[in-house]
């Protein structure tokens, strides 16, 4: 079978373009799986002051959250936020809220 020289370079094109996806997803996670490492044993606490007396199966548990979103919680880290107080009907109408 004949094949043209343009669909030869189609597919060459979309295999660099594959290619470009592979690599940047492992970089991605390879900077997500060193970030996690850290945010597990240390960073955690910065961001949520109740995971200070956490068990290492809680750690565990983060450590793929943090891998797969390192930078989302990096940003937050960055910017200095703590837990976000929660805003729902029962808090605004409780006493401490006025």
């Amino acid at each position: 079978m004949f094949v043209s020289s343009s669909s030869t370079f189609a597919v060459k094109n979309f295999m660099i373009f594959a290619e470009i996806i592979v690599y940047t997803a492992f970089v991605y996670l390879a900077i997500g799986f060193l970030f996690a490492v850290w945010f597990a044993a240390f960073g955690v606490v910065k961001l949520d002051d109740s995971a200070k007396e956490t068990s290492a199966g809680f750690r565990l548990i983060i450590f793929f959250g943090a891998a797969a979103f390192w930078i989302f919680l990096a940003w937050r880290l960055f910017k200095g936020e703590k837990r976000p107080v929660e805003k729902n009907a029962h808090r605004r109408k409780s006493p401490e809220a006025k």
